[in-house]
């Protein structure tokens, strides 16, 4: 399995196809899928909000990686689910018009 440091510079630099790849690798690795979201796919989302914040990022490199992060994430759900990992809640978000 290669560096899972490239998992969380795809999902920062917004590269769904690498971050799919990576995780798909992972996977077939028969990594923790927990580990990977713990430690490298949130991490990379938090940096990805920082730089947001920080105005380093602006909507359209948040959504872009909100994309990678999708990405990996349906590929190693299946195995999160089968290790028994229940989801916290559930979440509404809505605009007023």
């Amino acid at each position: 399995m290669e560096d899972l440091k490239k998992l969380y510079d795809a999902i920062v630099d917004g590269d769904a196809k690498t971050s799919k790849a990576l995780a798909t690798q992972a996977m077939e690795a028969k990594l923790d899928p927990k580990t990977l979201l713990d430690e490298y796919m949130i991490p990379a989302m938090n940096e990805v909000g920082r730089r947001f914040e920080t105005n380093e990022y602006f909507v359209p490199e948040l959504l872009i990686a909100a994309r990678a992060m999708k990405q990996a994430l349906e590929i190693i759900k299946p195995a999160l689910v089968a290790t028994g990992a229940e989801p916290v809640g559930k979440v509404a978000i809505g605009t007023v018009k």
